[in-house]
C-alpha cells in the first residue's frame, strides 16, 4: 500500500532541501512522536549520505522502545532532482519504501512530499494506517521548521 504526503511550505527549496539532507532535522519532525537512537554508530551523520545504511531503535513517545530496530539505506541522494530514496524496514515491516521530493513553486515556496510503499503482510493495513498518521504528524512539523528558516 502506499502513503502519499504533500505540503506547501513557505520557505525557498534551496534552503528546505539543505535542511532535508540533516539527521537534525529528522530527529526534529518526529518529536515528540518518536525518538530515533542510533544504534549503528554513536550519533547520526550530520548529513544523509547515498550508499549509507542507519540502524536505530525507535521510542515511541521518547520512553516506550519498540520490538526490534529499524534500518534505512539510503539508495539514492539527488541533488540535481533533490529527492532522497530510502529503503527501509523494521519488525513489522518488511517493505517501507520512502520518497522525499521537494520541488519548486513560485513566490519561493515549495512542494515537499512524502511517498511510501509499505509492505507488512497480514499487518499492512494497519502499519499503512499508523504511517499515514505519521507522516502528517512530520509535515505539520515541517511546516513549523520551514517557518524558522525563513526568520533565520
Amino acid at each position: 500500500m502506499k502513503v502519499y504526503v504533500e505540503s506547501c511550505l513557505n520557505c525557498p527549496p534551496d534552503k528546505v532541501w539543505d535542511e532535508v539532507q540533516k539527521s537534525s532535522l529528522f530527529v526534529e519532525i518526529l518529536y515528540p512522536l518518536t525518538n530515533f537512537v542510533s544504534i549503528s554508530a554513536e550519533t547520526f551523520p550530520m548529513k544523509w549520505v547515498e550508499g549509507e545504511v542507519v540502524k536505530c531503535k525507535p521510542i515511541l513517545f521518547g520512553i516506550i522502545p519498540t520490538l526490534g530496530s529499524h534500518t534505512i539505506f539510503f539508495e539514492r541522494v539527488d541533488q540535481g532532482w533533490r529527492e532522497i530514496q530510502t529503503r527501509e524496514k523494521n519488525a513489522l515491516s518488511h517493505r517501507w519504501d520512502h520518497l522525499i521530493r521537494v520541488r519548486t513553486l513560485p513566490h519561493r515556496q515549495t512542494l515537499y512530499s512524502d511517498e511510501i510503499e509499505i509492505e507488512a503482510g497480514l499487518l499492512t493495513i494497519l502499519v499503512w494506517s499508523l504511517a499515514n498518521w505519521f507522516y502528517r504528524h512530520r509535515q505539520r512539523r515541517w511546516k513549523i521548521v520551514a517557518q524558522r528558516l525563513v526568520a533565520e
